[in-house]
């Protein structure tokens, strides 16, 4: 009678510290402490082992409850499972980051939910004793209503105060907090995760049971997947192993190898429409006639922009119009390709990778497929910066000398003297358009390949490598550069008397819009290219008047200069300029290839801010 007397009264000394010991056992002759690993604190933490079912259940109350679902449920319900504590605070108002915290946790449930090896408790925390009887009890109470309204999991009960404070307390959850936590504890009882929102947003139901092994399990396949991306590994999941049509057919991943995949990030509300109408003509000439191309839907629901806002219903609408495939709705597959391809770029709408374009067998991955295909239309497909080049490249060679001046025109040196165009057939010619107002590295470069264009010059005169240089100045101001041209035996010409064709349709010199006699029409790639007005350029023609040579970012480093470089890699620096892909690229943290650029660091595809190196 004694020792029950003195255990009473070690209860209810305890419980008036509002402090709880689950490792206490009291039995009708003795109490005693389970052995454990919890810390003299009694703080709980990551890697401690516990009783979970004696840390949810008291005395008192051996359920759990569920929301407007009068049945309890049992401690045994918890049995073989991992079990996620998610501490809520009870605030009336929630962050963005917080509902899209509770999204991801819900869609990791629903997507474990079948395999009955997934449990959540909502521990509701920020309430004490003393607040029964005031009115700010009543408050929290529907405050803890609306937010379990939301939820498809179990919960501590609204009027078990202590022990909701209790557990909240044991894993040193602190009031007032901004965010949920979420707890992650398996079956055995130990625990994980201090917090496992994180892994909740980057793997979904993937990432079960989420502990460090197999979280450092993906995170290795992660790095594999980058180094030699295929579709199978991006697409495919442990549950599917197809994509499927808006009439509910599944197609198999396989399937699609031999293909041009374009992946299409969709975000209900902010895709502009025009991007799915451009994808729909490419679809109908280059999918449906020629089965060379196929386009897969990753209908976003888990964005800044999204969450909340879309649906079941509403990605069977936005789907039912469009004739291509997808991944369905909230698989977990949807967030791992948007942190693979970077998706959504935090600057802007317009720089986001909307449309990814993943060659035959991964041999590219192009993610600025939407605005080529806006800019370039179907002639671009694949949609590549590198066909934009090579379509580019095929422009400019059509430019012949004489189409620039008529054959009588007569070019003079500083010393008078003087030549007609039609003597210089049969000659290598360099044009070099003056630009202005240059200045910092940009005009270093110019004097650099002056210099060496100079250099050259006098070098091979007389040789079979010979050539003449048709200098091109703006107006009759005096040069920028006229030291470096002091002594070059060059020919003068003014830009005044080109003919009046219009050079943008070359995509060349289009510094010389600017030129009164320059005829051209209206077009968004003038307008664009005339911001670089200033830039000086150059264009090389061989003996036969045919270009070999265009630039206006000059390199000097190769012996047979300035006749030198690949035209089409020249072009495809010169596109990443004009169309600032270049700078979305610089913020681009996604997965690119094309034949300048094979991935040399691992995207922003895990947590760790270390970079590895993947070339090969």
């Amino acid at each position: 009678m004694k020792m029950r007397g003195l255990v009473k009264l070690m209860m209810r000394s305890r419980r008036s510290m509002k402090i709880y010991d689950p490792y206490l056992y009291v039995s009708s002759s003795r109490c005693y402490h389970r052995p454990a690993t919890v810390g003299e604190d009694g703080i709980i933490r990551k890697g401690d082992m516990i009783n979970l079912k004696d840390l949810l259940f008291t005395r008192h109350r051996d359920y759990l409850v569920k929301y407007d679902d009068a049945q309890q449920v049992k401690a045994a319900h918890l049995d073989d499972k991992v079990t996620v504590l998610y501490f809520v605070p009870l605030r009336p108002v929630y962050s963005n980051t917080s509902l899209r915290s509770r999204s991801f946790l819900i869609d990791t449930y629903t997507y474990l939910l079948p395999d009955n090896n997934f449990e959540v408790v909502l521990v509701a925390y920020g309430t004490s004793e003393d607040k029964i009887l005031s009115d700010s009890y009543t408050n929290s109470n529907k405050i803890f209503k609306a937010i379990f309204s939301c939820m498809p999991w179990t919960a501590i009960p609204f009027s078990d105060i202590s022990s909701r404070e209790r557990l909240a307390s044991r894993f040193a959850i602190r009031w007032p907090s901004r965010h949920p936590s979420s707890v992650v504890i398996d079956s055995s009882g130990m625990v994980l995760q201090n917090d496992g929102c994180n892994l909740f947003k980057r793997y979904g139901g993937l990432g079960y049971p989420f502990s460090d092994e197999w979280i450092q399990h993906l995170e290795i396949q992660d790095v594999a997947t980058a180094k030699k991306p295929s579709l199978k590994a991006l697409l495919a999941s442990p549950k599917r192993d197809y994509v499927i049509s808006n009439k509910g057919d599944k197609v198999l991943i396989d399937a699609l190898g031999e293909k041009v995949v374009a992946l299409y990030f969709y975000e209900e509300g902010i895709t502009p429409t025009g991007v799915t109408a451009n994808i729909k003509k490419a679809y109908k000439e280059f999918a449906l006639s020629k089965s060379c191309f196929e386009v897969v839907l990753i209908y976003l629901h888990g964005t800044s922009e999204t969450i909340g806002k879309t649906s079941e219903e509403s990605f069977r609408n936005t789907f039912e119009n469009m004739p291509w495939l997808a991944i369905p709705f909230k698989d977990p597959k949807c967030e791992r390709l948007a942190r693979f391809f970077g998706y959504p770029n935090k600057q802007s709408v317009d720089e986001a990778p909307t449309l990814v374009i993943f060659g035959p067998h991964g041999e590219f991955i192009e993610p600025w497929g939407a605005d080529i295909m806006y800019k370039f239309k179907l002639s671009a497909y694949p949609f590549t910066r590198e066909r934009v080049a090579k379509l580019y490249t095929e422009k400019i060679q059509q430019l012949k000398l004489e189409m620039l001046w008529e054959q009588n025109t007569i070019f003079r040196r500083k010393d008078e003297s003087e030549v007609r165009l039609s003597e210089l057939v049969g000659e290598r010619v360099i044009l070099f358009f003056e630009g202005h107002g240059e200045n910092g590295y940009r005009r270093e470069v110019v004097v650099e390949f002056l210099s060496m264009l100079k250099q050259s010059y006098f070098d091979m005169k007389g040789s079979s490598d010979e050539f003449e240089v048709i200098y091109i100045r703006q107006g009759e101001t005096e040069s920028p550069y006229k030291l470096q041209i002091a002594d070059l035996p060059c020919f003068f010409s003014l830009a005044s008397d080109l003919l009046p064709i219009d050079l943008s349709q070359y995509h060349c010199c289009c510094h010389l819009l600017l030129a009164r006699t320059i005829s051209f029409h209206s077009c968004d790639q003038c307008d664009r290219w005339t911001n670089r007005s200033r830039y000086s350029s150059m264009l090389g023609f061989d003996q036969y008047g045919r270009v070999v040579r265009k630039s206006s970012y000059f390199t000097v480093h190769d012996s047979d200069f300035p006749f030198c470089g690949n035209m089409e890699e020249e072009a495809f620096y010169e596109l990443k300029r004009y169309y600032s892909w270049g700078s979305y690229d610089d913020k681009h943290q996604g997965l690119r290839i094309n034949s300048y650029y094979v991935n040399e660091n691992l995207p922003r595809i895990y947590s760790s801010k270390k970079k590895h190196n993947t070339r090969t």
